[in-house]
């Protein structure tokens, strides 16, 4: 018999899981459940429990960081997490964080009976209903800035600790000018400070 502990916020949604399990069906009976990450944790340290069903989120404490928290406290145990979230950074991140599986919250019984049996043999699942995410997170991650050659110049200078108008009078420009290209660098490296700005420029090897 596999036995489940499911975690969601929503009593209604707690009831339909349990509901759907109430004669051990396919051999997967409900043992315990929690309506927090707060009411969930000390339960899951008594728990026999082999399978976890988390919702991703919840109000006191996300699914995707307590997915995490159960995989290094409680290794032993498989994750499959339930989501009505399209949002890819939410699903990657969970991913990430060592889901076994994730599911859209209202798939149906069968896949959700299909996706237990299958992380207890082994295997990691996306669910039929599931965006696609990985591919569209890491590709956007990947892609660099691409920086005009005036562009690369003030970075480098400013990365060198200089101010924006020592570096207009070092390039002949005006510090509007030096401004002008501090928008649009903030503009491609999605920041709003320019030491974040420098820092990530590093991280991606733009500036020594």
């Amino acid at each position: 018999m596999t036995k489940v502990f499911v975690i969601d916020d929503h009593p209604v949604f707690v009831d339909g899981i349990k509901a759907i399990f109430k004669d051990s069906v396919e051999d997967i009976v409900i043992s315990d459940w929690a309506y927090s990450v707060k009411e969930a944790l000390p339960k899951l340290r008594n728990s026999d429990a082999e399978i976890v069903l988390l919702d991703l989120v919840m109000p006191d404490f996300s699914g995707v960081e307590f997915c995490l928290v159960i995989k290094n406290q409680f290794p032993e145990k498989k994750v499959v997490a339930l989501t009505g979230s399209l949002n890819t950074t939410i699903l990657y991140n969970t991913w990430v964080n060592r889901a076994d599986a994730i599911l859209m919250k209202y798939c149906g019984k069968s896949e959700l009976v299909s996706t237990i049996k299958g992380v207890l043999s082994g295997r990691r699942i996306i669910g039929n209903q599931v965006p696609e995410f990985y591919d569209e997170i890491t590709n956007s991650r990947s892609k660099k800035p691409t920086l005009t050659k005036s562009e690369q110049q003030i970075l480098n200078l400013l990365a060198q600790g200089h101010s924006r108008q020592e570096v207009g009078d070092m390039l002949c420009s005006s510090k509007n000018a030096i401004n002008f290209h501090c928008k649009n660098l903030f503009k491609k490296f999605k920041k709003t400070k320019l030491i974040a700005v420098i820092e990530e420029a590093r991280k991606e090897n733009l500036i020594p």
